[in-house]
């Protein structure tokens, strides 16, 4: 129903209110097409929008009161909590994973996965099971707690998210009792489960500097994986891969990894940052690319919000200020450094004063800067 109906749909008189209602109405009986547009419309709302805040902030609201899947307890007081009454599980009823980047292997797998739910009938007439369980493993920053949200989205199921390090860290003793209790919270409805900082419990039981307690806990997500329903789908996140228990990462349905963006994925991080912003030279976006191979797709996110809130603030180009960013950021490589005032002489066309101006150096610094760049060549 709902491409057909995004297809057939036409804003018209009243678009503001035509559209909270529409939300309000059509996703408490038959909401899985209306909530995909109207979170479409939180993203990009229509130039007729007088208020585009307010706008997105009725159709949130409204999303909010009507996303409820069946079974899964969102009242205050039955989302599982400590001994303290602190939750052990933020839930996101509508979880957007909007502009995920990753590269084309991993987004490949998620992509089956979902296509997987979309086609459940075909692989159990197959005698094929669905995907249960999947462990991303990757540096910090690259992807994998958007990758949730996106698979959360795309399935148009509730995002349950448990901090794993933190629990741990506040509740030994009663880690195991608590994680089992937010696995059976999760179990209760259909949602996308997300464990993140997994190896804070899924540690090698072979550690010797680790304690009785965890070494328990191990146990009880062995088991917990191997009884895991495919009505919701287990997502667990790690930076360290190499510490988890290997009879942990057998049990995963899906392993998959998540490394730093390629100078491709860079590429569409920032074109999707800059979306909706009319850049003077889109030239830009290819010399960060370019000259950021070590950053992450949180690391070009932070730099983009820094360009952008100074460019404001100082009545200047994001340009500018995008280019005052990387000379900060890559001062302490040289040759990285050298590399990026040199795309800045070729592909922008600026000159060696330009550029010194940009980076605060002198123009004899940029000038050597730039020999030793082509002769590097």
């Amino acid at each position: 129903m709902g491409h057909r109906y995004r297809e057939s749909y036409h804003f018209e008189a009243g678009l503001e209110q035509a559209v909270v209602d529409l939300v309000r109405v059509g996703a408490s009986g038959f909401g899985s097409g209306v909530r995909q547009l109207a979170t479409r419309l939180v993203r990009t709302v229509p130039p007729e929008v007088k208020d585009p805040q307010a706008f997105r902030s009725a159709l949130h609201q409204a999303l909010s009161e009507s996303s409820r899947p069946p079974g899964l307890r969102f009242a205050s007081g039955q989302i599982p909590a400590d001994e303290g009454a602190h939750p052990l599980v933020t839930v996101d009823p509508t979880p957007d994973g909007d502009g995920l980047v990753l590269t084309q292997a991993a987004m490949t797998e998620l992509s089956e996965v979902v296509e997987e739910r979309r086609r459940a009938d075909e692989l159990a007439h197959a005698g094929v099971g669905l995907t249960r369980t999947i462990l991303l493993s990757g540096p910090p920053g690259v992807g994998k707690t958007m990758a949730a949200r996106w698979l959360a989205g795309r399935m148009e199921l509730p995002l349950v998210t448990m901090d794993l390090a933190g629990v741990v860290s506040s509740l030994l003793g009663n880690s195991g009792r608590n994680i089992k209790s937010v696995l059976d919270y999760a179990k209760s409805g259909t949602c996308v489960l997300l464990l993140d900082e997994f190896d804070a419990i899924a540690k090698r039981r072979d550690d010797e500097t680790d304690i009785g307690e965890l070494k328990r806990v191990v146990n009880v997500i062995l088991v917990e994986l191997d009884r895991w329903p495919d009505t919701s789908l287990l997502v667990a996140a790690t930076n360290h891969s190499q510490l988890l228990d290997p009879a942990v990462g057998r049990r995963f349905d899906r392993v998959v990894e998540v490394p730093l963006p390629g100078r491709q994925e860079r590429e569409s991080i920032m074109a999707h940052l800059a979306s909706g912003l009319e850049l003077k030279d889109p030239r830009i976006i290819r010399v960060v690319a370019e000259c950021t191979g070590s950053f992450t797709g949180s690391d070009l996110t932070r730099l983009w919000n820094s360009a952008r809130r100074r460019s404001i603030l100082n009545g200047t180009t994001m340009e500018e200020e995008i280019l005052a960013e990387l000379s900060r950021s890559t001062q302490p490589d040289r040759s990285a450094r050298d590399k990026l005032w040199l795309m800045l002489a070729d592909y922008l066309g600026m000159s060696n004063r330009q550029i010194a101006a940009c980076a605060g150096v002198s123009h004899p610094t940029v000038s050597a800067a730039l020999k030793r760049a082509k002769g590097a060549l």
